[in-house]
């Protein structure tokens, strides 16, 4: 257990709802960990080594931090710095929440990637960002899910690109719309490597942009982030190979997917249907 999260060995019982907590620590992205609470009555009072964000889905309670007193509501975020204590001061109902650990020289390699030099510090404790909320349940989810590296390191980095809109010196916004050879190399390598575990950094050396740079610039140009473009690539070629009377459970490892239920996921939120029911509706009108 770390000592970020040391008051958490217990889970009290309170009117019958048990406190359920999952720790995560993401291979794709080196220098992080994941809590995810549900129906937390806890009084949490933690001190923190590393940064930490804990976006609250529901939340009524008052909190301490540097000697001034908050109140997280649904939608609130924390920003919490290294080396400082924070402390429930009052519960007032059960919290969903994710909390996103984030090693100092992994925030500070971010800031300087974005041009902010020392070291980062929030301008406030507390934000009701909902693109915020939404950024860091977004990495937590591809991470619980097994998505892609390269997924989990572009949701990584949206992360770490709105967090660092909250310090003292924000990072400038860089230009998008001036680097279309720049993503045209990105995704030509995605093409050519669309069944491969590419990451976000080997995209961003092939591009010659930055991993922030490319992130708004490939969205800009393409409608998709990167990670969603190869999973695109991939959908296409599992429905020409379902097409071509491949059985599913061979389709996915061909295309690049880990395993059956994620190319299952992935054509259902795509075209809205499982690979076996695709297959069965064409061999059904041939």
């Amino acid at each position: 257990m770390t000592n970020d999260v040391q008051s958490a060995t217990r889970s009290p019982v309170a009117e019958g709802r048990r406190e359920r907590l999952t720790f995560f620590r993401p291979a794709a992205a080196p220098g992080t960990e994941i809590l995810a609470a549900y129906d937390s009555f806890h009084p949490w009072r933690v001190f923190h080594e590393r940064y930490a964000i804990c976006a609250c889905h529901t939340a009524a309670a008052g909190w301490r931090y540097r000697g001034k007193e908050h109140f997280l509501a649904d939608g609130s975020s924390m920003l919490l710095e290294p080396g400082e204590l924070h402390a429930n001061t009052r519960i007032h109902k059960y919290s969903d929440f994710k909390v996103l650990f984030v090693e100092p020289e992994i925030f500070a390699s971010a800031a300087h990637e974005l041009d902010v030099s020392g070291t980062p510090h929030y301008r406030f404790a507390q934000s009701e960002n909902p693109e915020l909320l939404t950024a860091v349940y977004g990495f937590c989810a591809a991470v619980e899910h097994g998505a892609d590296a390269l997924e989990q390191q572009s949701r990584f980095a949206v992360c770490l690109r709105r967090l660092l809109g909250f310090i003292e010196r924000a990072p400038r916004t860089p230009e998008v719309g001036s680097g279309h050879s720049a993503t045209e190399r990105a995704r030509a390598y995605l093409q050519e490597h669309f069944k491969e575990s590419v990451t976000l950094n080997e995209l961003a050396a092939v591009s010659g942009l930055s991993r922030f740079h490319l992130l708004r610039s490939f969205a800009r140009r393409f409608g998709l982030p990167p990670h969603g473009y190869q999973v695109r690539l991939r959908v296409e070629r599992a429905l020409r190979l379902l097409r071509s009377g491949m059985p599913p459970s061979l389709v996915a490892s061909a295309v690049g997917f880990a395993d059956q239920s994620h190319l299952t996921r992935h054509l259902r939120h795509v075209m809205r249907l499982t690979p076996a029911r695709y297959a069965r509706q064409l061999g059904s009108n041939a």
